[in-house]
């Protein structure tokens, strides 16, 4: 039986994935230390992340386009993360792009020029870490003693989290991709992983 395209996403970017959460400033995360500057710095590199993707597969840049089903208006939904910088007096329009996003956003916007299929790679990765991102939301509110808005992103499905991820993965497993088109979008939720972990040394080393 050939293994369906999640599961390839899940096996073929299991070790970055490991990579990436063992990284010292996840870590920070995770349990809710990280200092409050680092912490609002990173919201910024999220927020340019996001907005690049929900510009990149837009519906008119998407009309026509084989994979557009796959697409829903939460994933683009960018509500919670600005209000989360607006706690931290941050407009999202003059959001600052550290060296790794930057490069990570020329990156998504050629592959929305060459192969728009692959902009799957990162949406899987993004959506993929609501899943544990609800425990991180806690943490975060208790360490950074937040009251409100501040991390409402990390738990921005609410109560349809777990309904959004199945229906994300019931939606790019019955969508029939060719094997190009896989290998491409794995190559790109790659490339993702690899982007947190580069914007977590590039944080640190401030």
């Amino acid at each position: 039986m050939t293994e369906q395209i999640m599961d390839r996403l899940r096996t073929s970017t299991a070790q970055l994935h490991v990579d990436a959460e063992g990284h010292r400033f996840q870590n920070l995360l995770g349990t809710g230390r990280v200092p409050q500057d680092q912490y609002a710095l990173y919201l910024q590199q999220l927020y340019l992340m996001h907005q690049k993707l929900a510009q990149l597969l837009s519906a008119d840049n998407i009309a026509g386009l084989h994979f557009a089903d796959v697409l829903k208006a939460h994933h683009f939904d960018l509500s919670a993360i600005t209000g989360d910088l607006g706690r931290f007096s941050i407009d999202p329009g003059k959001a600052v792009a550290l060296s790794a996003t930057a490069k990570f956003l020329s990156y998504l916007e050629q592959l929305a020029k060459t192969n728009p299929v692959s902009l799957l790679g990162p949406l899987y990765v993004l959506e993929g870490s609501s899943n544990g991102a609800k425990f991180m939301a806690v943490k975060l509110k208790e360490g950074l003693q937040l009251n409100g808005p501040g991390a409402d992103y990390f738990d921005r499905y609410g109560d349809k989290q777990k309904e959004y991820w199945l229906g994300f993965k019931s939606d790019m497993n019955a969508h029939k991709f060719d094997e190009h088109e896989e290998e491409n979008i794995i190559a790109a939720a790659k490339a993702t992983f690899q982007v947190f972990f580069d914007i977590g040394s590039e944080i640190d080393a401030l």
